[in-house]
């Protein structure tokens, strides 16, 4: 594959919070042609949201080897590159009683306006609503047309069609899909709801416990394969060797036996009874 047509170029790609720390990321391989779309698939706290954010530039990493778009995303980090993560509805701004008109406005929609206006239709938005009064799923709608609207060259999707309903978020995939087909744009998401995305992906790349176990499989429509059903078996590879891992380490999760000292701290303050 060459690097000129390569859109991501993600290459032994490691992470930890500091050096005492266990690693969050160790290894991790990623390649995608111009115009992928590419499914980042993993149990919670696999690091698929860490890697995002990687690769968007948030996060910083000692790993000198992850380009996009040719360009190093640490030492000269391209344009064009959109990340849309869950995070942004807890912003205190985004909760504040700004009319979404005003609020798209303000981030340049007039000056994007032929498709701000067709996101507009595509995610069912309403220009006269007020931010603070309306639903989490209707601001989630706001934040994909804010940040949709401009031609962005690479996409990075952490979780944030969760809120949707299915036909919105029909409508949304079809639209990534035309940008990834017309102009070659790139998209890499992450995601636990795989109803309905069956022709999505390009590509599918497992993330296991901070690393890439396989190499990332090119997918088609015509994969006999369901996804669901693999994405499944991958997760439950992934909780087997969790578990192991965790068993290896004296950490068990679920119930315990050795509660009875906050038992005898806690009781006193169960108003319960």
């Amino acid at each position: 594959m060459s690097e000129q047509l390569l859109a991501l170029d993600c290459d032994s790609l490691s992470f930890a919070y500091n050096e005492h720390t266990e690693s969050i990321l160790s290894d991790v391989n990623l390649k995608l042609e111009r115009g992928s779309r590419c499914l980042l698939v993993g149990a919670n706290g696999a690091g698929k949201s860490t890697l995002l954010r990687i690769l968007a530039g948030k996060r910083l990493t000692k790993t000198r080897s992850c380009r996009i778009l040719g360009q190093d995303v640490f030492m000269n980090p391209p344009g064009g590159v959109v990340y849309l993560g869950t995070e942004w509805s807890n912003n205190p701004v985004v909760r504040s009683d700004i009319i979404v008109s005003d609020f798209l406005d303000s981030v340049g929609g007039y000056r994007h306006k032929v498709r701000r206006d067709r996101l507009l239709s595509i995610l069912d938005v309403d220009l006269d609503w007020h931010m603070h009064q309306i639903s989490d799923g209707e601001r989630r709608r706001v934040q994909l047309c804010m940040g949709l609207m401009t031609e962005w060259d690479f996409l990075l999707l952490d979780e944030v069609t969760v809120d949707l309903d299915v036909l919105v978020r029909k409508d949304l995939i079809d639209f990534l899909v035309g940008e990834s087909e017309n102009r070659g744009a790139t998209i890499v998401y992450a995601t636990h709801i795989f109803d309905g995305l069956a022709t999505f992906p390009t590509h599918i790349c497992h993330l296991q416990l901070g690393t890439t176990p396989r190499p990332t499989l090119v997918w088609t429509s015509s994969t006999s394969e369901d996804l669901f059903s693999l994405a499944l078996s991958w997760l439950r590879e992934d909780r087997e060797l969790r578990r192991e891992k965790e068993k290896a380490q004296g950490r068990v999760r679920g119930p315990r036996t050795d509660t009875r000292d906050a038992k005898t701290f806690f009781e006193k303050y169960d108003y319960a009874h």
